[in-house]
């Protein structure tokens, strides 16, 4: 599996208009840009740089562009060359328009020679125009020689020859047949080297020659210095800092005569084996290159027998050992191409499509090579530009484009396998250090671009894990300390939007299930002793206190929630209840009932009398101390509030009273109050019973107070209160007077 990027493809539409149908063989530029030519579905034909199609041949608009040559090359800058016809003839063709055509003058050879054809354009970096033309010298149209020239500005009137059919160099003289001068030349990105292969006159066994930069350097059948002799030279490449590699053939066995020399000597060779594949007959050198950094990109072509003729693009990381330092790229019929990344085959790769001896730059100063591809997605073959990644990372040797190379697998390290060091964020976890790293910048996955493992409470939500996250320990905010939302029914408070959250669906404990508080009734514990409103009435001294209605016929004494009722003239104590209890007495009888330590709640009670000094039952037991506050009541004919009762027991008048909004109506009496807290007025107390006033307003329950119309502490009742009644009523019963407080 090999990962690469598509260029361009057969198919595409680059324009959006017309298809591709083929692409040519690559040309990488200065600029690290692969540039090269195409064709459309349509006719026509393209430019390509880089990521663009910078030149279709429609977009001239006064001459017809038709039939390219597969070579071209650009400078990186924005100029390029072509070769294609124009009317119908060959011609040179530049981002400037038409550079030169058959028919015009040919430069350097004599008087009245044209140019005839065109063929394999150049450029420097420096925007300079290589080509080779075929050159007639007598006027018959038909080419008497070969030339390579150059336009060192890039312009047809700075046009000149470097070498030409009939040159002498040295003791030998170029031919001026069709072969004289190869197609096969190179020229340094500065300009400043460049090689050619070149035929020159004498016999054809030993007349093709090397030329490197005005000399003459290997000649057919010459010894190689491998131990048998030169015999032909094909592909050619040449870098800034002179350095060159040429391919060809040995007069050696067939097994082993290909070869790919470096500086003029033999560095690899047919039977080979580099970087774990043999280079097995019948194999042959499809391409070679060499950039300024010493490195060396080559394709070979070989056919073992058990598996098929395949193809392999190889890096070599320093181009004076091939054998020892190239490293595969990529092979036909051997490699699948991921080209998304997700590791999975997009393409069996079926062919590198470059044939036998093909001129070509497949390779800049960056780490890729750019080869053409036969692909195929399982529905349909077709040809491809396509990037692929080239590095010498791992051979133990800090290389170009490397920051360190420690020659391991491990990317655990700190120089993982990418030779760069190592860095949060690089996509591999450094041990020791890092907790994690994804090689992402998304803080909401599991691994946060700090190459710190997500957790709640890191402030960062974690997507598909946590609901919210704000980093605090605060579970009042919107955010829990478990990086959830906070939510009715959680079981905590959220501040300044529940009321309560006990976390349960109770609606009777009070709080609901909205989490609103709700009151709970009957009880008070703890909470708020309300002195509210009800209705209180009685006849002959009644005194009532709490929510509810108490009345008594001569005398009633009640507290709580209740109510309390006397007749027939009797001082009735009725019931003191502060929880839940009734008590009653009837018929003259003096009952004291059964003082209880119970519960002493402000519920409901009720007592009644009827012509009976009742005490009934008084109940202390517990008291809880909320918040107590009397209502509004009022009382007449001889009633005496908060437990001070007329001690006469005999035939008292009824009076009225109120507590809070309600009323309830004596049978007769002589008085009537009304007020704020607690009041009774006029009555009689019993047989001699008196009229008289005593008001209290609000006193709190259990806090004394002095009343100071009769300088008398008023209160709540002292639990020996029914003790005082009982020795004041059985034993020292005497008449109280008018208008004078009684004790407490």
């Amino acid at each position: 599996m090999v990962s690469g990027t598509i260029v361009l493809r057969q198919g595409d539409t680059p324009t959006g208009g017309p298809a591709v149908v083929d692409v040519h063989a690559p040309y990488v530029n200065a600029s690290n840009e692969v540039a090269f030519v195409g064709l459309y579905d349509n006719g026509d034909h393209f430019v390509f740089i880089d990521d663009t199609v910078v030149w279709e041949g429609s977009d001239d608009l006064i001459d017809v562009l038709s039939s390219i040559d597969p070579h071209m090359d650009s400078n990186g800058m924005g100029a390029f060359v072509y070769a294609p016809d124009v009317n119908g003839v060959d011609a040179l063709y530049t981002n400037a328009g038409i550079f030169a055509l058959v028919g015009d003058p040919a430069v350097g050879f004599i008087p009245g020679s044209t140019y005839v054809s065109f063929s394999f354009p150049s450029m420097t970096s420096t925007g300079a125009i290589y080509w080779r033309a075929g050159v007639d010298s007598n006027g018959d149209g038909i080419e008497d020689g070969f030339g390579l020239f150059r336009a060192p500005d890039g312009t047809l009137a700075s046009a000149e020859v470097v070498l030409r059919a009939g040159q002498p160099i040295g003791a030998f003289v170029i031919d001026d047949n069709a072969q004289g001068i190869d197609g096969d030349y190179a020229v340094a990105e500065s300009g400043m080297h460049r090689i050619a292969v070149l035929n020159m006159e004498g016999p054809s066994d030993t007349d093709n020659f090397l030329w490197v930069d005005g000399a003459l350097v290997a000649r057919e059948l010459d010894p190689s210095g491998a131990g048998d002799n030169w015999d032909n030279f094909d592909l050619v490449a040449i870098n800034d800092f002179g350095h060159y590699l040429f391919s060809g053939d040995t007069d050696g066995p067939d097994t082993s005569d290909d070869f790919i020399a470096y500086d003029g000597s033999i560095v690899l060779r047919e039977g080979d084996v580099v970087a774990g594949i043999t280079l097995e007959s019948s194999a042959s050198v499809r391409a070679i290159g060499i950039n300024d950094l010493g490195q060396a990109a080559f394709m070979w072509g070989y056919d073992p027998l058990a598996v098929g003729f395949r193809k392999t693009v190889f890096l070599a990381c320093d181009a004076a050992d091939l054998v020892g330092t190239a490293r595969a790229i990529v092979t036909s019929f051997e490699d699948d191409l991921d080209v998304d990344g997700d590791g999975a085959a997009d393409f069996d790769i079926v062919d590198l499509t470059a044939p036998p001896n093909t001129p070509t730059r497949l390779l800049g100063e960056a780490p890729y090579v750019y080869v053409t591809l036969g692909l195929d997605d399982g529905l349909s073959q077709t040809e491809a530009m396509v990037e692929l990644p080239a590095s010498c990372c791992g051979n133990g040797i800090i290389d170009p484009f490397e920051q360190c190379d420690d020659g391991n697998p491990d990317d655990t390290d700190l120089c993982p396998t990418t030779c760069q060091v190592a860095f949060c964020g690089d996509g591999f976890p450094l041990a020791g250090v890092e907790e994690c790293d994804d090689g992402n910048l998304d803080d909401s996955d599991a691994c946060l671009v700090g190459c710190i493992v997500a957790t709640c409470g890191d402030g960062v939500v974690q997507v598909g894990v946590e609901e919210c996250d704000d980093a605090d320990l605060d579970d009042t905010d919107d955010c829990l300390t478990s990086c959830e939302a906070a939510t009715c029914g959680d079981g905590v408070v959220h501040a300044g939007v529940e009321e309560c959250d006990d976390g349960n669906f109770d609606q009777t404990d009070g709080c609901a299930n909205d989490c609103t508080i709700v009151p709970v009734g009957g009880t008070d514990s703890m909470g708020t002793d309300s002195m509210g409103s009800g209705s209180a009435s009685a006849s002959g001294g009644t005194d009532s206190m709490g929510s509810g209605s108490a009345s008594a016929s001569g005398g009633t004494d009640s507290m709580g929630s209740g109510s309390a009722s006397a007749s027939g003239g009797t001082d009735s104590m009725g019931t003191d209840s502060m929880g839940s209890a009734s008590a009653s007495a009837s018929g003259g009888t003096d009952s004291m009932g059964t003082d209880s330590m119970g519960t002493d709640s402000m519920g409901s009670a009720s007592a009644s009398a009827s012509g009976t000094e009742s005490m009934g039952t008084e109940s202390m037991g517990t008291e809880s101390m909320g918040t107590e506050s009397a209502g509004t009541m009022s009382a007449s004919a001889g009633t005496v509030s908060d437990g001070t009762v007329g001690l006469d027991d005999t035939a008292g008048t009824v009076g009225s009273a109120t507590v809070g909004d309600a009323s309830a109506e004596g049978d007769s009496g002589g008085g009537s109050g009304a007020g704020d807290g607690v009041s009774a007025t006029g009555g009689t107390m019993g047989t001699a019973g008196g009229s008289g006033t005593e008001t209290e307003d609000g006193q709190s329950a259990g806090v004394g107070s002095v009343d100071s119309s009769c300088n008398c502490r008023t209160g709540r009742r002292s639990p020996w209160g029914p003790l005082w009644i009982v020795l004041g009523a059985g034993l020292f019963r005497r008449r109280r007077r008018p208008g004078l407080c009684s004790p407490r």
